[in-house]
């Protein structure tokens, strides 16, 4: 057995410095691409592809439309500081960890996986100015909360704290999620080829059906969508050998602006079961 290591908290000034960088990215957005769902009594989720990706631009929303909250900045550097991994110079890069096909990389509340120990936490709009809310048992795998427009939000998360060291996933066709509940919602998956707060995510959709069973979504590496802050970037390759963390969100935002027809503000679940290389 290996074991993930958790990002170390960043002290002080060194926190609030690093995190700078992210405020200036409130009005940012998250997002979801079209996709089609299998609707049978064991429902296999199956993600969209997306070509012809455009330069990116951030989504603003006029400030006439826009309700305004008390901005938590407590809540802010809580959850944002689980994610960044301070620079060190006195340690050394250790060799990626081979993950193959069928190995589990993560099952809700069990220690036996193949892969390294991993621990996932919330990362709401409030990263970007937002007053959207959610949280997550690693023990169980259930993640629920409330998703709010306040303050032109509109999206909760969760991920990965970065691997350390990072997967290689060369031999794998891609990752496969189960999970249950949703309410027939469309969520988004992302897989991290980089260390970076905001690098590159590399994203697949995907509509959940309306059944109380354990469905299983397949995200070939293949058919990924290369997205900043929700706009497609153009010319990126992704690193399948340096995997360093994964993510899954639910928000109002699909691409370049476009908006999420499967999602509706308020109350949302759903239960993460287990994570899995193909």
């Amino acid at each position: 057995m290996h074991s993930f290591r958790s990002l170390h908290r960043v002290p002080g000034v060194a926190v609030l410095a690093i995190l700078a960088a992210v405020v200036i990215s409130s009005h940012a957005t998250c997002a979801f691409s079209p996709a089609k769902a299998n609707q049978s009594r064991s429902p296999t989720f199956r993600p969209a592809s997306r070509t012809s990706p455009t330069t990116t631009e951030l989504y603003v929303e006029s400030d006439a439309n826009v309700d305004r909250q008390p901005w938590d900045a407590l809540r802010f550097i809580r959850q944002s500081s689980r994610f960044i991994r301070p620079p060190n110079p006195f340690r050394a890069a250790g060799a990626a960890q081979v993950v193959n096909t069928g190995d589990v990389i993560w099952p809700a509340g069990d220690d036996t996986a193949v892969g390294p120990k991993m621990a996932w936490a919330p990362l709401d709009d409030v990263v970007m100015g937002g007053a959207s809310s959610s949280e997550f048992d690693n023990n169980t795998g259930m993640w629920g909360g409330t998703v709010s427009s306040s303050n032109s939000g509109g999206f909760v998360g969760i991920r990965t704290t970065p691997f350390d060291p990072p997967l290689d996933m060369t031999g794998c066709k891609g990752i496969e999620f189960k999970l249950r509940g949703g309410d027939g919602k469309r969520f988004k998956a992302v897989v991290r080829d980089s260390a970076e707060f905001n690098g590159v995510s590399w994203t697949s959709s995907f509509d959940v059906p309306r059944s109380r069973n354990v469905g299983t979504v397949r995200l070939p590496f293949d058919k990924q969508v290369p997205t900043i802050f929700a706009n497609t970037v153009k010319s990126k390759t992704f690193l399948a050998n340096n995997v360093v963390g994964f993510q899954l969100t639910y928000s109002k935002f699909e691409y370049d602006g476009g908006l999420n027809k499967k999602f509706a503000l308020g109350d949302f679940s759903l239960q993460l079961v287990e994570v899995k290389a193909y």
